[in-house]
């Protein structure tokens, strides 16, 4: 038979395998087809919600929330065991003796196991790496498609969680590679670089969330407020429209973008490849109310009157916290966060002198790097806590796996991740750690100088709030012409008179529904830094997701999917790694470097080449 007489189509609309006739795909006869992204988001959500349930099921009748959670086997183990257990003591009943006593105890027994063992469910095996990421975002797996050269395949997959790629793959704190297995032996596999690289590579002429939007155009009838659109918000509303809600996007700015648009800077984050990453968000045909602002131009009871059926609370942490004994602006006093809003949105921000930050945050780290490109001549960083110090990882054995030991945050280390304190040095800043600022000397209205002391130690109170405790007879000086303050900001609960009352709905995530008296009759949910304070980007897009996901529970009950869909695209198995001196060496993405570094806000990073990227993504283990 020639190719021009063999005719193949997909079975059932499948694009992955391919028969002559549909009547000779017998091997296919289980099968239900392709799942688009919004039928694989439901049935993640299906599974997972019948894996919260078979507990309480279990406790019914033992056995029974196995089935309900696809474990049918163990379940039919648990259902045949209980009532043998019972039949058992019934008739063997008698007054109390040694064996009833111990068949009644087994019957309690697998009482509680089959309780115990369904919150289990199906065992799905989870990478150390996708397990490390707030966002389950499949790196294994997107890793090896980049490594064949499947390029567009790996940045979908990424897609399929993540809705910002390129962002992430350049300002991430990747704890992936933490628990990256690779590095237990050698140095981790690059896959946050890898994702900006498939990002980086791909150009395609469609949206891909618009495409899988037009597959499945039905609507569930329901409207949902979504306030706020920083990163968590707009992650919220793409999968609040691919479930079929109709979304209302509240934005006190005037544009959407949240705090990576707005504090990211040049040297780190493109501004046109996250406005893009935005953008095609926007495409999805919401209903944008940019320039209205929470507790000013409207309240949660009027989301409520007009006929909202759920509310996502994503407005972030945007109040700055500011120390009492620092100056006005025009004495030389400049507030973090709003020094590098001017310089992202790029006003003209002179500085001169010397400039001294006070802070040990990410944030301090971005101020300080950013005050040497606008013209200092000198930058210091000022902060309580102590510079981190190389450590040995050490490692336990459990699980059938080996796990890094955590060591317990003490509040005595700076916050700030230890690479960005290694690239703020390179650029050439001074980090003054253990040091507090007691006092300013000024000369005509305008600070001159900082009079410091070295911390001894910092004691924690039981709010949480940092006490230093200063050694005695360490005063010493440090000129600045210009100080400015990074120490943080919390959540602005003006809206509500107070933080309201929040139920935590995950363990890790930065998620909450508003109870007690906050409550409203229709669903709130918020997310992000609004619940927990600040917190990185990929924790915000995870508590988008599961927003959307709490909503759809909330508002229409159960996902439209059966649990026994499945995805049908299975990986190619490797049961064994090469090893060599060449795969333990990580390849390190081009960085510019000299004076050019400084000399504006070019991107420093630059990211991997194909043949890098291509031998990177190889040495990933495929755990």
């Amino acid at each position: 038979m020639t190719g021009d007489d063999l005719h193949l189509e997909g079975y059932r609309e499948c694009q992955i395998c391919a028969v002559e006739e549909k009547t000779l795909a017998r091997r296919c006869r289980r099968c239900t087809g392709q799942l688009g992204l919004r039928d694989l988001l439901f049935l993640d959500m299906e599974k997972r919600w019948r894996r919260k349930m078979a507990p309480f099921l279990s406790a019914l009748v033992p056995g029974l929330g196995h089935w309900f959670s696809g474990r049918r086997y163990i379940g039919t183990y648990f259902l045949a065991m209980a009532p043998l257990s019972v039949g058992l003591v019934l008739a063997s009943y008698q007054l109390w003796n040694w064996g009833l006593s111990i068949m009644t105890l087994s019957f309690v027994v697998i009482w509680i196991l089959a309780i115990y063992d369904s919150r289990k469910g199906p065992f799905y095996f989870s990478p150390p790496c996708q397990q490390a990421c707030p966002g389950k975002v499949p790196c294994s797996y997107y890793v090896h498609l980049a490594a064949e050269g499947r390029d567009l395949e790996s940045l979908e997959m990424v897609e399929t969680v993540c809705p910002f790629p390129g962002t992430i793959g350049r300002i991430c704190h990747h704890p992936c590679e933490a628990a990256c297995n690779r590095g237990k032996d050698g140095e981790p596999v690059s896959i946050c670089v890898l994702k900006r690289y498939v990002d980086d590579s791909v150009e395609r002429p469609y949206n891909f969330y618009l495409r899988e939007l037009e597959k499945h155009p039905a609507k569930v009838g329901h409207r949902i407020a979504v306030v706020g659109a920083g990163p968590g918000g707009l992650t919220a509303a793409l999968y609040l429209r691919l479930y079929g809600f109709d979304v209302s996007l509240f934005e006190a700015r005037d544009s959407a973008g949240g705090t990576p648009l707005l504090y990211g800077p040049g040297y780190r984050l493109v501004r046109d490849v996250y406005r893009r990453e935005v953008d095609r968000i926007l495409e999805l045909g919401m209903d944008l109310r940019f320039g209205e602002r929470l507790g000013e131009d409207f309240t949660l009871d009027d989301l409520v009157q007009d006929g909202y059926s759920g509310i996502c609370l994503t407005v972030g942490a945007m109040r700055p916290v500011r120390l009492p004994h620092t100056g006005e602006e025009s004495q030389g006093f400049l507030d973090g966060r709003e020094f590098i809003e001017k310089v992202v949105a790029g006003e003209e921000v002179a500085l001169s002198g010397e400039v001294l930050v006070i802070g040990g945050g990410n944030v301090a780290m971005d101020v300080a790097r950013s005050a040497l490109r606008c013209g200092a001549s000198k930058v210091r960083i000022g902060c309580l806590e102590k510079k981190p110090v190389a450590e040995d990882r050490r490692f336990t054995y459990v699980g059938n796996q080996w796990t890094e030991i955590e060591r317990p945050q003490t509040g005595e280390v700076m916050p700030a991740h230890r690479w960005e304190i290694d690239e703020a040095v390179e650029d050439g800043v001074e980090i003054l750690d253990a040091t507090a600022t007691v006092s300013f000397d000024t000369e005509g209205e305008k600070v001159v100088r900082a009079r410091c002391q070295r911390v001894e130690r910092i004691n924690v109170d039981k709010d949480g709030r940092l006490i230093p405790v200063l050694e005695e007879g360490s005063d010493f000086v440090v000129n600045a012409d210009w100080v400015i303050t990074a120490v943080g900001s919390t959540p602005d609960y003006s809206f509500m008179d107070g933080r309201p009352e929040m139920t935590p709905l995950h363990q890790d995530l930065p998620l909450a529904a508003f109870t007690g008296q906050s409550r409203l009759p229709v669903p709130v949910v918020a997310g992000g830094d609004f619940v927990r304070g600040p917190a990185s980007v990929i924790d915000a897009i995870a508590a988008g997701r599961e927003s959307a996901n709490f909503l759809y529970r909330q508002v229409v009950g159960s996902a439209p999917i059966s649990i026994r869909y499945r995805r049908r695209l299975i990986y190619q198995p490797w049961a064994n790694y090469a090893d060599s001196p060449e795969k333990r060496t990580r390849r390190n993405e081009t960085v510019i470097s000299g004076d050019r570094r400084t000399a504006g806000f070019e991107e420093i990073h630059r990211g991997l080449g194909v043949g890098d990227a291509r031998a990177e993504a190889d040495r990933c283990m495929r755990c």
